[in-house]
């Protein structure tokens, strides 16, 4: 039977808005160019998918490390190491061939046979390949971990200096060169400042980072007069959850290294920026964020050029055509069999167009989802559980398309009441309740879980934003929002918890961070749902679309 001119209508209206939505978000944004297509130096650690330094057994092969040499030449002449084990010591003569230099980087911990190594190697490294070493860092913000005094630093830079006759240097975040002990400022050769304003205390977006850079530079040479300063490490994640307006994305990321390169160039300051290669194996460590500060991904590809617009989506066409695909999915599977009691079977353009826009924006959400998914999913945990939640988001789109208002309007004690009987039956009551209770409780965690131990935490908005709009929907369909709940114990505690996060998140954030304040939009939507609990149902409820 052909399809309704209406449902015509409907879907070309829906596919519009979904390629609308894709090509605004990515949409190339015009950024100044980088003063030289070369960067000075680059920070390079050659840990590829699952390797990683806490493997005391790897040995990373030096082919690895001479393809990924390749990769760089063309983009800088300086590459910066922080530690000679694990094969990571063949970077030097390998750079040597290629005719580029290392800041060889000597790894300083609590235990000092493990350092000591460190320091033989180096030395051996430097007396073979004296041009290729452009300086040597004994020690990587030992002081911010507090495994080593700034006394014992300064002693272990005088020896290496006096064993190579090379330009020698300690490497700390700025604020802790600002409280380091006068014998370690006399020891170096000049000062290496670490400056990441997206870890700041007052993280700021790439422009103001900047004017904090001037800040913390001219700050350091006051406080230090005549002491050479060069910046360590610099940087800005592509990906990851924002702090406060400090938000991690490849147009961010682009916009601050080229304005930094700007900067320091019109300064003669050198500098060294954080990193060549995303590093999966940080994610561990640092949540999202910490896999995302390279120059080149996980694949050894560039992220952007230096010169010319940026885009945070560059592949967005066929996101774009995967996102309608999800949707048109979704609505054929809520559509068939459609039963005559639902809001969606009426014969109206109003109810076609609601069916087609809330599947493309559906569809959407959920490559969203699928995206981020692939960003934060480090272990097979990880995976299958971003794979339950894109699952259940299939699920809710799919029943919110076909009317169920059930879905919103549930009792959650239906769910934990199928869940205690002894011989459960297939109860389509209890399993749409259970999925609903799935996506508030989980919905409820991830808000706890934000409150209390969000440093780490991302904000999921597509996975939490789609069901929150569709269970308003839904309710406002049915004529059931504010709608009292028989006894409603589970929802009242929700609600709660919601509500109370929504006003938490925002002043813990900061109310600059847009994140923030959208997933607390979010679990409002959720209270306001709930919200019924609180009154006073009547002595024989009867729930709409049962």
């Amino acid at each position: 039977m052909p399809m309704p001119l209406r449902w015509l209508v409907a879907l070309a209206v829906a596919a519009a808005l979904g390629i609308g939505f894709w090509a605004w978000i990515g949409r190339g944004i015009d950024l100044p160019p980088a003063p030289s297509p070369k960067l000075a130096c680059l920070s390079y650690t050659p840990f590829q998918g699952a390797q990683t330094p806490y493997d005391p057994s790897l040995v990373i092969p030096p082919e690895q490390i001479a393809a990924d040499l390749d990769r760089l030449q063309p983009v800088t002449d300086c590459i910066r190491i922080y530690a000679t084990d694990q094969g990571i010591d063949a970077t030097v003569p390998l750079a040597a061939e290629r005719g580029m230099q290392v800041l060889l980087g000597i790894w300083v911990g609590s235990d000092a046979a493990l350092y000591e190594k460190q320091i033989a190697r180096a030395i051996e490294l430097a007396q073979a390949h004296p041009a290729a070493i452009k300086a040597i860092i004994v020690g990587n913000e030992v002081l911010l971990r507090g495994e080593q005094s700034g006394e014992t630093l300064a002693e272990l830079v005088l020896r290496v200096k006096a064993a190579t006759g090379l330009p020698t240097t300690y490497a700390d975040v700025w604020g802790f060169w600002q409280k380091a002990p006068q014998a370690l400022v006399d020891a170096v050769d000049f000062l290496t400042i670490h400056l990441l304003p997206y870890w700041e205390d007052d993280p700021a977006p790439a422009e103001a980072a900047i004017q904090h850079l001037d800040f913390v530079l001219e700050t350091m040479q006051a406080q230090f007069p005549g002491k050479a300063l060069m910046v360590g490490e610099t940087g800005w994640p592509s990906a990851g959850r924002a702090r406060e307006d400090a938000v991690p994305s490849l147009t961010e990321q682009a916009k601050y290294l080229r304005l930094f390169m700007r900067d320091v160039d019109a300064r003669g300051i050198d500098y060294n920026i954080i990193e060549a290669f995303d590093q999966p194996w940080k994610r561990h460590q640092e949540g999202a964020v910490g896999g995302y500060w390279g120059v080149f991904d996980g694949a050894r590809m560039a992220k952007f050029d230096w010169t010319g617009p940026v885009s945070n989506h560059p592949d967005w066409p066929w996101k774009a055509g995967l996102s309608l695909l999800i949707g048109l999915a979704c609505l054929g599977l809520a559509r068939f069999r459609l039963p005559s009691s639902s809001p969606l079977a009426g014969e109206g353009f109003a109810s076609a167009l609601l069916g087609a826009v809330l599947a493309g924006a559906g569809g959407s959400a959920i490559m969203l989802q699928l995206e981020r998914a692939a960003l934060i999913a480090v272990s097979r945990l990880d995976a299958a559980i971003e794979a339950a939640l894109i699952l259940q988001s299939l699920l809710v789109l799919t029943l919110a398309l076909r009317g169920s208002a059930q879905l919103a309007t549930a009792p959650l004690a239906a769910a934990t009441d199928w869940l205690r009987a002894p011989r459960r039956r297939a109860a389509p009551l209890a399993l749409v309740a259970l999925l609903r209770a799935l996506v508030l409780g989980g919905a409820a965690l991830v808000a706890l879980a934000l409150c209390f131990d969000g440093r780490y935490r991302g904000f999921p908005l597509a996975t939490y934003g789609l069901p929150a709009i569709l269970f308003l929907v839904l309710q406002c369909r049915a004529g059931r929002l504010l709608g009292a709940i028989a006894d409603g114990r589970e929802e009242r505690l929700l609600s709660a918890i919601f509500l109370g996060c929504a006003l938490f998140l925002p002043w813990w954030e900061g109310f600059n961070n847009a994140e923030a304040l959208a997933f607390a939009a979010i679990l409002l939507a959720f209270a306001l749902g709930l919200a019924g609990a609180w009154r006073r149902a009547p002595a024989n409820p009867v729930i709409a679309g049962a």
